[in-house]
């Protein structure tokens, strides 16, 4: 995003901000609809950002929904049941049931567990509704089943006539540094889903598959985004299992397209080191791999300056916490109270992973900005310190609403 419409965001809306850069969000939609050349459709993981739910909904195939809000996000925002893949390890029965008689058959779901199966067989035998599945194949964690129960279920099929089995769904990591990694696991789910057909006799119709692309965070890293999206693309074209692929992103799809914007509130110089106190900090913003401010973000700094001294800065939050520490040895060319950091590529986890109600600080606003819409308030600021007090119910008990017993 040009410097002008940020700066334009600060002065409209203050800070600590975030801003969504819609335009840019539909860009990298774009990108990777014209590398992967109709090899295989997009889903939006909307953990990465449930801001973006509604826009991704009009941009992707598919959204993944993996917790109750994030159900309710989508039920509130109406988001077409055609787009939902309800997934997430834990499904508590009533949970599920909840999202079963809501949506029926209209959306798709993910089995995790044995349990999981027989609860939504249950409903359709009660029902008398056919419901589509996935079976999630574990990559040897806490998530999906093995390959055993898999070819299991798939045997039993027929004793559950209304649990239609449409896929599998494999999601093993994020920030996988190399597309070898990648490579060898759609090797091994085209060797797994041909085994799979050609042991039960059933044709699995859709791999739903989570390659965990990397995006390059810190000054430093190499970006190898594009050459990772034309290997699985190549990839995909060498199957010998041929049938349709969806595959699952968030942080890949979401991150670009997010800026943080956070004001220098003081400075001072502590024996030799210089120090800057932001409006913000670590509970506003988490970078994946970031720790205690190692590693240097790409961050902009309004007003731009070109001229005067340069120093090297430690930029530190406003909690009361040694641990508020955003970048360390970060160079601004004459850094003063009233400056405006930018810190880029904050649009996916960057605003959910932080310890958003130690201290209980404001959680700030989110605008979205595109060119055709202008600016958009999706959140105004909210104060968290009710939620981190006694408060009397309706029936005059006084319990700990979220930190008391």
């Amino acid at each position: 995003m040009e410097m002008e419409y940020l700066e334009h965001g600060i002065m409209k809306y203050g800070t600590p901000l975030y801003i969504y850069d819609i335009d840019r969000l539909s860009e990298t939609v774009a990108f990777f609809r014209e590398k992967l050349r109709g090899r295989a459709g997009i889903c939006f993981a909307m953990k990465a950002n449930s801001f973006l739910v509604k826009q991704m909904a009009a941009l992707t195939d598919r959204i993944e929904v993996c917790s109750m809000g994030e159900f309710e996000i989508c039920r509130k925002l109406q988001i077409e049941p055609e787009k939902l893949f309800i997934s997430g390890v834990l499904k508590k029965k009533e949970d599920l049931y909840e999202i079963m008689n809501f949506y029926r058959g209209a959306c798709t779901y993910t089995v995790e567990s044995l349990n999981q199966f027989h609860y939504m067989a249950d409903w359709c035998d009660i029902n008398h509704e056919v419901i589509p599945v996935y079976l999630r194949l574990t990559s040897g964690n806490q998530f999906g089943m093995d390959e055993e129960t898999i070819r299991n279920l798939i045997s039993i099929r027929k004793m559950c006539p209304y649990l239609k089995i449409q896929g599998i769904h494999y999601f093993s990591g994020t920030q996988k540094r190399t597309a070898e990694k990648i490579r060898k696991e759609l090797t091994y789910l085209d060797q797994f889903c041909c085994e799979l057909e050609e042991r039960t006799g059933y044709q699995i119709e859709e791999l739903e598959y989570g390659p965990g692309l990397a995006v390059s965070y810190f000054e430093g890293q190499t970006d190898h985004l594009e050459a990772d999206v034309e290997e699985i693309a190549e990839t995909l074209a060498k199957m010998r299992w041929k049938g349709s692929v969806m595959l699952e992103m968030g942080r890949a799809l979401a991150a670009t397209c997010g800026y943080y914007l956070t004001t220098v509130r003081d400075t001072k110089k502590n024996g030799n080191h210089y120090y800057c106190i932001v409006d913000g900090g670590i509970h506003q913003i988490h970078y994946d791999g970031q720790i205690r401010g190692m590693y240097l973000p790409r961050i902009r700094v309004s007003p731009e300056k070109s001229q005067g001294t340069k120093r090297e800065w430690t930029i530190c939050g406003s909690l009361c916490t040694v641990n508020d520490v955003l970048v360390q040895r970060a160079e601004f060319t004459d850094l003063k109270a009233g400056n405006v950091l930018i810190f880029e590529r904050a649009g996916a986890y960057a605003m959910t992973e932080g310890m958003a109600l130690f201290l209980s600080h404001e959680l700030p606003q989110a605008v979205f900005y595109s060119k055709e819409m202008g600016w958009r308030l999706v959140r105004e600021e909210q104060q968290t310190y009710e939620w981190n007090m006694e408060r009397e119910t309706k029936d005059g008990k006084i319990i700990g609403y979220i930190n008391g017993d």
